[in-house]
């Protein structure tokens, strides 16, 4: 196997040309990854391939989860909302449900933020009378965001697992067949019609998260700091909208000039203005910054002495640590991200350990989010889940009910920024990766013939490794037959068990 710095010096060895210069490599590098990109999407590669499983939400209703009936107070010309009765699944799934529509007497809104268990915030001011009590309402689950790391949807459908209930040889439900959007329109299907199960689902608009802008980052004497003097750390930031992650802001760097001190990161536009939304009494206008949190991701491939970077910069989330008595490290938000509300200018990192390398790394995806609406709406569950706390008394899972489907994609992969990393693919296609890095690098130099060389070498090994790691379905057409002498054998096809 081949890791990014292996990778580099072979083709510093082809090229017999090998500066030690961290410029230098740093373009190899970006050229190395380039090249790994327009390998892993020339084809649908069996390898490039990921299951996982997809969370059907059922409706919220007046209902359905708190133990009493929930009633919603709304004033007309008011984009607030209030519900008589804290909702858990509610805040703990915000991102889930901010985006998704919200029916009140007959009339559907779009939820452009949840504020907490009680509080709603609609994209547009309430149409109807005034009600302080009305139980016409209703909050529902119509898109699904496919996840950060999907290039291409290949597979949605209803299985016997993750919650094995089937009986008898048959998987429940089977397959969602895709529709294209006009399709879908041609046909006029009734987008609010719901089951238990989707037969189908269509792909929905692109959404888009804007990307961070400016950072401003200075140190401060507070409580319970631990940072020391004398090191270096580089941070940047990042729009979070309906649970999706934006393109990065600019990064900077800060020394801690001080033993025991906190670093505050301010977020600010590049006019040096403090980015944060309004806070609002009337919610009668929504602002450009109304539900677009923060989140803080600092470079692990940065050397705190020197101040230097020592490679491509490979970010990383802060994440809460031990920030607080109930982010024990053996709490369940101990390695979570911090999610910086979008009322609030900055964050204050108190413990080294919220700079922590097993947290989740930032996938590089320019604030593009795919969705897809499955139809009938999924409104069924398998089995209702109650709400439990951890040893910190933090919610790790509300009062809901339970539905998941299986979902199989193309992935994204990820960018190779350390010494170590390896690309994630079969050993077969590293030599590749360079070949296709010295078509490009022959290319920029103006070496044409150097550049054709290689090229030929790497579609003709592409050529031969497409027939080792391209799926191909086999057909055999064959015509009926009569049955001489005994009825013919019929297999069941879910287990191709020969039925007696």
């Amino acid at each position: 196997m081949a890791n990014l710095e292996q990778l580099r010096q072979k083709v510093k060895n082809i090229t017999d040309y090998s500066p030690d210069l961290s410029q230098f490599n740093d373009q190899l590098d970006d050229l190395i990854n380039d090249a790994y990109y327009s390998i892993w999407t020339m084809k649908r590669w069996n390898f490039a391939t990921k299951l996982s499983t997809l969370r059907f939400h059922v409706d919220i209703t007046p209902s359905s989860h708190t133990s009493t009936e929930t009633t919603l107070s709304v004033t007309k010309g008011s984009r607030l909302v209030t519900l008589s009765a804290g909702i858990e699944a509610l805040d703990f799934y915000k991102h889930k449900w901010e985006g998704q529509p919200i029916e009140i007497e007959n009339m559907e809104y779009t939820i452009s933020k949840i504020e907490s268990t009680t509080v709603i915030i609609l994209d547009v001011p309430y149409q109807q009378d005034t009600d302080s009590s009305t139980k016409a309402w209703k909050i529902k689950k119509r898109w699904y965001d496919l996840p950060e790391d999907c290039l291409e949807l290949l597979y949605v459908g209803h299985r016997d697992y993750p919650y094995v209930s089937a009986t008898g040889t048959q998987n429940p439900y089977g397959k969602s067949t895709g529709l294209m959007a006009r399709r879908e329109e041609d046909l006029n299907l009734r987008t609010d019609y719901e089951m238990d199960y989707a037969e189908a689902y269509i792909t929905s608009p692109t959404q888009f998260t804007k990307p961070g802008e400016n950072i401003n980052i200075s140190t401060i004497s507070t409580s319970g700091a631990n940072f020391q003097s004398g090191n270096f750390y580089e941070f940047c930031y990042a729009f979070v909208r309906n649970g999706k992650v934006g393109a990065l802001s600019e990064p900077a760097v800060i020394e801690v000039e001080n033993n025991n001190y906190g670093i505050v990161v301010k977020f600010r536009s590049w006019d040096d203005t403090a980015i944060a939304a309004l806070v609002k009494s009337s919610y009668q206008q929504p602002d450009n910054y109304e539900g677009y949190r923060k989140v803080v991701l600092w470079n692990m491939n940065f050397d705190r002495v020197s101040a230097e970077r020592t490679g491509l910069a490979c970010w990383v989330y802060v994440v809460n640590g031990t920030n607080t008595t109930e982010n024990n490290i053996n709490s369940s938000r101990y390695i979570q991200r911090v999610e910086v509300e979008d009322t609030a200018s900055q964050l204050v990192i108190k413990k080294t350990d919220q700079l922590n390398n097993l947290a989740e790394r930032y996938i590089e995806i320019d604030g593009q989010f795919q969705q897809i609406r499955p139809y009938p709406r999924v409104n069924g569950y398998d089995f209702e889940q109650e709400s439990a706390n951890d040893a910190y008394s933090n919610l790790v899972q509300p009062k809901d009910f339970v539905r998941e489907g299986v979902i199989r994609y193309l992935v994204k992969p990820q960018p190779m920024t350390l010494k170590t990393d390896t690309p994630n693919m079969p050993y077969e296609f590293h030599q590749l990766i360079v070949y296709k890095a010295l078509e490009d690098i022959y290319l920029k130099l103006g070496q044409q013939s150097l550049a054709t060389t290689y090229e030929r070498k790497y579609t003709k090994e592409v050529a031969n490794l497409a027939k080792r790691y391209v799926d191909k379905i086999d057909q055999q057409v064959r015509r009926g037959q009569f049955a001489m002498g005994r009825a013919p054998a019929v297999y069941d096809g879910s287990t191709f068990r020969k039925l007696s």
